[in-house]
Parts: C-alpha cells; structure tokens; sequence
C-alpha cells in the first residue's frame, strides 16, 4: 500500500507538472499563421542547405515541395553524404532542370567529424545566402512558407528560427512514441523561455533551423559541433551563447516530414546516442521516467478507494495533455487514452543504445565507428 501511495502521488505530481509546461509552451509559442510581418524592403539571399545520406525513397516528393517555393532570393544546396542507395543521382537529376540547386558529393569523412556535421559544413562552404537554413532532406515545406518566416525574422530582428514540424507515420505504437517524444521536447525544451535573451534556455530542429549569417560567424562555428551527436539542438546553444536571438514557430501543416517507417527503425536511428552518458545515467534516467509516467497504474490497481480515485485523476490530466499537444502539432489523437504508452518503447530504445555503446566501445552511425572516448570529448551540449 505504501508503495502504491509513493508510486501514485509521484505520477500526479509529474503529469501536473507536464501539464502547467505544456500550456506554457502553447501560450508562447505561436502558430505560424500568427505572425503575419510585413514584408521587408528588400527580400535577403536565403541557402537552404540538406545534407542527405541514403534517402532516395523521400527525397524526391521533399525536394519537390522545396522547389515549389517561390520565395525570390532562394538558393538550395544538397550534400549527398556518401550514400549507398540513388540518393546522388536524384538530386544530380533535379540540379539538370532546375538552376537553384547545386549538388554537393562527399566521397571521404575526414577524420574527427561527424557525417551529418560535416555534410552542413560542406554546404555552409557552397552556399551564398545571408540566411542559411539547415533542413534534413526529407522535410517537405508549404509554398510561401519562406516568406512568411523571413518577413517575421526580419521585422523581429532575429537572428535564428525553429519550427516544430508536423511529423506523420504508420503503426499505432510508433505513433505513440512518436507523441511521447514530442511532449518531452516540448516540455522539457522550455520553449516558453527560447526567446528570452536572459535565459539559458536554447532550441535547435533539424527539420528547420534559419540563421542569420552575421550571427553563425560570431559563433566558434561547425567545426565546434564536429563530434556533436545532438547537432541540430546544439547548434541553438551555440548560437544562444554567442548572443543570437531565437524564436520558435509551430509549423503544423507548413513543416512536415514522414517520421521512420517502423518502430524498428526508429530504434536504430536512437543507437547513436548510446554513448553519449555514462550508461548508468542513461539507464537510471529512462527507468525513472517510466516510473514517474505509469505510476498511476499503482493507485488503478491498488484496490484502495480515494488511491484509486486519485489515480483516475491522474490518468484524466495526463490524456488531457497528451490530447491538447496531438491537437496543437496535428498529431493523432488516439494516444491520449494511453498516455503512458509511447515512453515504453521510447524508454527501451535509449537503454538498449547504451546496452550496444557497452558492448562496441562506441557508436555506429551513418556506415562510420566512433569510439565512445571520442563521441564524448566532442559533445558540446554538457559544457
């Protein structure tokens, strides 16, 4: 019984606490229909850079949407990362008919850098624009999408923009997953505080990061993050340190991509970052979450009336907030009768990355090996 009391108060007093981070992120963090800037005097040169490995399958339809964008001082560039599959001869097929993108292959990975960091380098080296924008190559972006954005930068005088994307997938669980991964970012992320000049508070998206130019060379530079497995979020806290001002945008319907295609998938995406902590923290970290998430079911279980009530409370708030974030990021809605469910899987694919980080000394990710002494003497995001 008393267990059950500890298991069930705890998991009250977090998704409570979930639920106050939730509205605070959704009270600041507007829509991107909100901002509607006026135009600027003069629209700034824009390079969207991709870096690409292996996405021959979502390339084309992503590359597309990207192309169909009429904002007037755009430029694309698309690094092909040493893929295995045809991501080069798709992209090398688009830059034939279309003058706006150039084609970046990388043959060889230097030594002491990450693939994908190394892939953004390369196409910050090529590209022209005042702003930059690091998008992954299977993000489909709505016309008139950049305009918008620029407008709202340039009329807020920001120097970096996130927006969280849209993101779909098939297969219940994975769906689940998918809403538990977000909630944390957007509770966990402090989103309500990115554009706080005073806070410490820093976002970064793989999906969409817009940076000024002037504002990255007053950063140390890629170069800085060249082992930094979180790049995308790490980017946002170099820049943040280096005095960039931020914002962060829902980008529901105007930002959106194709999540894995299996749960298996997007488990072995998650392998690199098993060797990020020591595995202890990384085990200790994930069975706590578990716990604060369904302790709940201690109190459902307990066969104790006003322990049970409190429970059924508890699991209201928590379907309310899982509910209300589906609804703000246009997610299905479906997990928020299981709350609970996605850290599971979420939960197990963190610990068995560590579990592999053990047993290889390292990480393999993007067809290179990385020794675990290496992956943490690089990792920015600690200092």
């Amino acid at each position: 019984m008393v267990l059950s009391t500890v298991l069930t108060v705890a998991s009250t007093l977090y998704w409570v606490t979930m639920a106050l981070l939730l509205f605070r992120s959704v009270r600041a963090v507007p829509t991107l229909q909100a901002p509607r800037a006026p135009p600027p005097s003069r629209w700034p040169r824009v390079s969207l850079i991709m870096p690409a490995r292996d996405e021959e399958r979502s390339l084309e339809p992503a590359l597309r949407s990207k192309l169909r964008d009429t904002y007037p001082e755009l430029e694309l560039v698309l690094v092909d990362d040493r893929s295995t599959d045809g991501t080069g001869a798709v992209a090398d097929a688009f830059a034939r008919t279309e003058s706006r993108l150039q084609v970046v292959h990388v043959e060889h990975l230097p030594e002491g850098w990450l693939g994908k960091v190394h892939a953004m380098q390369r196409g910050l080296e090529r590209a022209s624009g005042e702003w930059v924008l690091f998008s992954d190559a299977d993000i489909h972006l709505a016309p008139g999408l950049l305009e918008r954005v620029l407008a709202h930068a340039e009329h807020e005088g920001l120097d970096h923009v996130c927006i969280l994307p849209t993101v779909t997938c098939s297969g219940a669980l994975l769906q689940a997953t998918l809403t538990s991964f977000f909630r944390m970012i957007c509770t966990g992320g402090r989103l309500w505080a990115v554009s706080d000049p005073s806070s410490s508070a820093a976002i970064g998206i793989g999906a969409f990061n817009l940076v000024r130019r002037s504002a990255l060379e007053r950063t140390p530079g890629l170069e800085w993050l060249k082992m930094e497995i979180g790049d995308d979020v790490a980017l946002g806290v170099m820049l943040k340190r280096s005095g960039a001002r931020q914002a962060v945008l829902n980008g529901r319907s105007e930002v959106s991509l194709e999540f894995y295609p299996s749960l298996r998938a997007l488990t072995r995406a998650l392998e690199k970052n098993g060797a990020s902590v020591p595995f202890p923290v990384l085990f200790f970290g994930n069975l706590f979450l578990v716990v604060l998430e369904c302790g709940l079911l201690a109190g459902v279980l307990s066969g104790h009336g006003p322990l049970r009530l409190l429970a059924v409370g508890t699991w209201a708030v928590a379907s309310g907030v899982t509910l209300g974030l589906s609804r703000w990021l246009g997610f299905p809605r479906w997990p928020a009768w299981i709350p609970f469910l996605g850290v599971l899987p979420l939960a197990w694919a963190m610990v068995r990355s560590g579990v592999l980080a053990l047993v290889r000394g390292g990480v393999l990710w993007r067809g290179t090996y990385y020794p675990t002494s290496t992956v943490r003497a690089g990792s920015r995001m600690r200092l």
